[in-house]
């Protein structure tokens, strides 16, 4: 049996494509997600989470065609994408999210060709499916 992981990008629902069956496959990331986007102190000591929904793709190191190929999705600093990825509410199965994908936009690390502690960051996201 293949392993294959439930991270897929596109610019539609209809057009999501796993990260590793693109034309330049893309190895799974570590991930992040936050229901919501800052937190608020409240006056009672508590504190209360704010704003839509962020997503965070990680990887230690990645190719810079892999790189490349993520690129296509988002060719300025940010474009409207869809991405389906995992949740803390759901660590069994990927949900799908219109979002805007944000390109990094501090100086990349490189070494050997390769892209090091490279991070995508995904924000206001909304769910589209289950």
């Amino acid at each position: 049996m293949t392993y294959r992981s439930e991270f897929e990008i596109g610019l539609t629902q209809g057009g999501l494509t796993n990260l590793d069956v693109l034309s330049t496959p893309v190895v799974p990331p570590k991930w992040f997600y936050s229901s919501f986007a800052d937190t608020r102190s409240l006056g009672n000591g508590m504190t209360r989470g704010v704003g839509a929904p962020v997503a965070t793709w990680r990887w230690g190191f990645i190719k810079k065609t892999q790189r490349d190929k993520l690129r296509t999705f988002c060719p300025g600093v940010s474009a409207s994408v869809v991405i389906r990825t995992y949740t803390t509410e759901s660590l069994d199965s990927a949900k799908e999210f219109s979002c805007i994908m944000f390109w990094p936009i501090d100086a990349e690390e490189i070494n050997a060709g390769r892209r090091l502690d490279f991070t995508i960051e995904f924000r206001n996201l909304v769910l589209l499916s289950e």
